[in-house]
Parts: C-alpha cells; structure tokens; sequence
C-alpha cells in the first residue's frame, strides 16, 4: 500500500472523480501518482498526461528522479502544479 494510500484513509471523500495524487514537499520535491506518460519536460516546465487531464508542473532547475510506469518524483523549485 502506498503512503498516500495511508493518507487517503483519513480524508473524508467528497469528490470520486480523482484520477491522481500529489504530494508537494516544501516546494522542493513532488510525488505524482496516477500517470498515463510523459507528454514533456524540462528544466521550468513538466507535462504529464493524467486519466483525465493533464498536469503541468512549473519550477526551476527541475529534474525527474524517479519514474516508473505511473508515479514520478520531481526536484527542483516548484512554483506551481496543476490541471490543463
């Protein structure tokens, strides 16, 4: 069981629709779940395609330091994630 399947035992769940998690860690590291591909990356900007959607990840100086079939952690500053 994964540590956000941990977490999600104590949230009450109001929207189903949630097709992937995210954990920002002060801005300096991000753990995504639930990812389709890789549509880009960069050194500023990530693009993953979701279930759903897709996610943009903004920052500096990012760096991918683990992908495996659907979770990726990313480094760097990151500014902003979210929903396209």
């Amino acid at each position: 069981m994964s540590m956000l399947d941990e977490i999600d035992k104590f949230m009450t769940k109001t929207d189903t629709s949630i097709n992937f998690r995210t954990i920002n860690l002060g801005g300096k590291c991000l753990y995504i779940e639930g990812i389709k591909s890789v549509i880009s990356f960069g050194t500023e900007e990530m693009n993953f395609q979701m279930k759903k959607c897709m996610l943009v990840v903004i920052g500096e100086e990012l760096k991918i330091k683990y992908l495996d079939k659907n979770t990726c952690v990313i480094e760097g500053k990151i500014v902003s994630v979210g929903e396209k």
